[in-house]
């Protein structure tokens, strides 16, 4: 009942929002073509699947009409459903204590009050669709129902935003990783091995589960490579339930047929390829942080002392990195034309008055680089299983350090994804987060809807968005 009463009120304040938003864009205009039935039209200059454009189509055999306010609309819709899907993972990464409850909704609305998320949800753009889809995704893989229906949202996801296979790649990297590790202690343990084993029950279910651990790291990857090597991975199949295999296999399917999708394309990009090839930019990683630090400044603060104490105790460290990233910004800061021309966006001001501006400017930053960093980590370490870390941080370079182009909606899964992994936030935390976020809100619908930007060559007037 709390979960719906807070969808219902979500719902009735966005629509509010949602009925003043006027947009015109290439994607409203490839939209509409779709759900008018002319699948011949194809603007060169979208880079994404036809994923959206293919949803728009569906909802005009439900009888809506082909008007731009419908188009948006199904991205609200989706919002809501987010909503619900954030509640549902929070609960079964926390239990279903009832003390928890309250704490998770507000922790569930306020993902989906994360500013850059909440305010694509008002316009006709794929990154409220593909984060639900993903989402459906990521839920069927956790939980016992429905599993054959993993294969449909994954491929979907991708059509939504060809991205969304790095994160596939995760899930299966995770499971795998579990499996690999688990079985080398089971089966490389001299007393896990000859403990008697059902045939048709887990494992870890039979076995002394105290000699399994929650959380693993580096050293237990180690072992595990080294115990399956020479057996050629043979004893971890033992460990593998028919779920499980149901699991990889449609995981596997989803990956080869995206291998198959860049083969016959020639390139991972779609549409206007020239402005979006692939390069090595690995300051992504680093505006990332930047991300990190703006949208999750309530974890930043909560953690400040003990960060502050985990700097002291490694300034070596300190000093280390910061010279790694002095390097990297130096050597590899790409400056994309778009982002020094397209004044729509908030990274056009932040390049032009900030980095474009000063020649120190992308130096100056690294300490905050480096200690945003420390702080991430400190909120994760009560987290930090290797099974989890290194399979997100391969598909947060797939994803961000082949991207010439800084957008901020690039960074909203990766760090929806680090949110959930966030320990048992106090309410304080929580709260603090959903005021700031609601402050956030106010400020970009405010800027959207009072600053105007006037185009040479366009007629409809421009507005500054995420």
């Amino acid at each position: 009942m709390l979960l719906m009463a807070t969808m219902a009120l979500y719902f009735m304040a966005s629509k509010i929002l949602f009925d003043k938003v006027n947009e015109t864009s290439k994607m409203v205009i490839q939209g509409l073509s779709f759900c008018n039935r002319n699948f011949s039209y194809c603007d060169p200059k979208l880079t994404t699947l036809p994923g959206l454009y293919l949803v728009t189509a569906a909802f005009k055999d439900i009888y809506f009409p082909c008007i731009t306010y419908i188009l948006r609309f199904i991205n609200l819709g989706a919002s809501c459903l987010n909503l619900t899907l954030f509640s549902s993972i929070l609960k079964f990464i926390y239990g279903n204590q009832n003390d928890n409850q309250c704490k998770v909704i507000f922790q569930a609305l306020n993902l989906a009050l994360l500013p850059p998320l909440y305010f694509f949800s008002h316009v006709y753009y794929t990154e409220t669709l593909s984060l639900l889809l993903l989402l459906m995704f990521s839920t069927l893989c956790f939980i016992n129902k429905s599993k054959y229906l993993i294969f449909i949202f994954g491929v979907l996801s991708v059509l939504m935003r060809q991205t969304n296979i790095a994160w596939i790649a995760m899930v299966f990297g995770f499971k795998v990783l579990n499996i690999l590790i688990r079985s080398s202690r089971v089966f490389g343990n001299n007393y896990l091995r000859n403990t008697m084993l059902s045939k048709r029950s887990l494992i870890a279910r039979d076995i002394d589960t105290s000699k399994l651990k929650r959380y693993y790291g580096l050293t237990d990857v180690y072992i595990a490579l080294k115990y399956h090597l020479p057996t050629f991975f043979t004893n971890s199949f033992q460990f593998i339930t028919t779920m499980d295999w149901f699991l990889i296999v449609q995981q596997l399917m989803i990956m080869i047929l995206y291998v198959v999708f860049v083969f016959i394309n020639g390139s991972f990009v779609v549409g206007d390829k020239d402005s979006h090839t692939p390069t090595l930019h690995l300051p992504q990683m680093l505006y990332f942080l930047l991300f990190y630090g703006v949208f999750g400044v309530p974890y930043v603060l909560r953690k400040l002392l003990s960060t502050l104490k985990l700097l002291y105790r490694n300034k070596l460290l300190f000093v280390l990195i910061a010279c790694v990233f002095l390097v990297v910004v130096h050597y590899n800061t790409i400056v994309h034309p778009c982002i020094v021309a397209d004044n729509r966006h908030y990274t056009f001001y932040i390049w032009n008055r900030w980095y474009g501006k000063y020649d120190y400017a992308k130096y100056a930053t690294v300490p905050l680089y480096v200690f945003l960093l420390f702080s991430l980590y400190d909120n994760l370490k009560d987290q930090n299983c290797i099974t989890f870390l290194l399979p997100y941080s391969m598909s947060l370079f797939l994803v961000l350090c082949l991207q010439p182009l800084v957008e901020i909606r690039y960074f909203l899964t990766p760090y929806i994804i680090l949110r959930f992994r966030f320990a048992h936030p106090s309410f304080k935390t929580v709260l603090f987060e959903f005021v700031w976020y609601v402050t956030l809100n106010v400020l970009s619908f405010y800027i959207f809807f009072t600053k105007e930007i006037i185009w040479s060559d366009i007629n409809n007037i421009q507005r500054i968005i995420w």
